[in-house]
């Protein structure tokens, strides 16, 4: 029995694939076995792992092509952590899938039989048909958000987008998970109260931003292993504790499994 979380957010640059690269990985090196889907055809988890871009998704869910999950993952090249790439490609899918009949159900269908202890569902920013299939098939739902007004009413859209499935999905709001956080800016500060007055618990401890980030992307290499020191993983001192970071996320996330 697996649990499956969708990372969506309807505004882009929330940071949602380095959210799903570093969870996944972060799981993984706890000892689950992971599987990360990308959704989007930009294809920036197989960026941020080093590995070439593919056209797994749309031979999985292309309906005249329908290859067999096994078939179509991929290692990470890291233990415990498998992919299934997205490129360019995945545009045509969507065209081919919007005349299938039951088509949000076409990623739970698929997922029914993977043996991998947690998925993750990097999901692209727009609300498309995958966007709602990765609402199906998910059991939780993580909303990465910046924390300017723009991207904090994007945090909105996909709750809204969660309640209009709610008769065919079963996916809870697991989480909302401040991402660039910046201490010194206002700004940041005073949509990170709104967020918490707002939604109260669901807020997960800030990501604060850090540059580290972006170049371990683009040396195709997780935050664990090219920066294990990084303020987004470990947050950031508050008197005599650290507050925030993916490690702190990552222990709330492993609750949820």
């Amino acid at each position: 029995m697996h649990t499956t979380i969708a990372i969506l957010n309807q505004k882009g640059g929330v940071g949602k694939t380095t959210t799903a690269v570093t969870l996944a990985s972060g799981l993984a090196k706890s000892g689950y076995h992971v599987l990360l889907i990308d959704l989007d055809t930009q294809g920036n988890v197989a960026d941020s792992l080093g590995l070439p871009h593919n056209d797994d998704l749309r031979r999985l869910l292309s309906p005249d092509l329908r290859v067999p999950i096994d078939q179509v993952t991929t290692s990470s090249g890291l233990d415990h952590l498998d992919v299934i790439r997205s490129d360019k490609s995945t545009t045509a899918l969507k065209q081919t899938l919007a005349g299938v009949t039951m088509r949000e159900y076409v990623l739970a269908d698929v997922l029914e039989s993977v043996a991998h202890d947690v998925i993750l569902l990097d999901c692209a920013p727009s609300a498309d048909l995958l966007h709602f299939a990765a609402l199906v098939a998910a059991d939780y739902l993580l909303i990465p958000t910046r924390l300017d007004k723009l991207a904090v009413n994007g945090v909105r859209d996909a709750l809204q987008t969660l309640a209009a499935l709610r008769r065919i999905s079963r996916c809870q709001v697991a989480g909302i998970l401040p991402t660039f956080y910046e201490r010194v800016t206002l700004e940041s500060h005073e949509q990170l109260i709104h967020l918490a007055q707002t939604f109260g618990k669901l807020v997960l401890p800030p990501i604060p931003q850090d540059t580290q980030c972006r170049v371990a992307t683009r040396y195709g290499k997780t935050l664990w292993d090219y920066a294990p020191n990084a303020k987004a993983l470990i947050g950031y001192e508050q008197g005599n504790r650290r507050v925030g970071g993916y490690l702190q996320v990552l222990e709330r996330v492993k609750e949820w499994l």
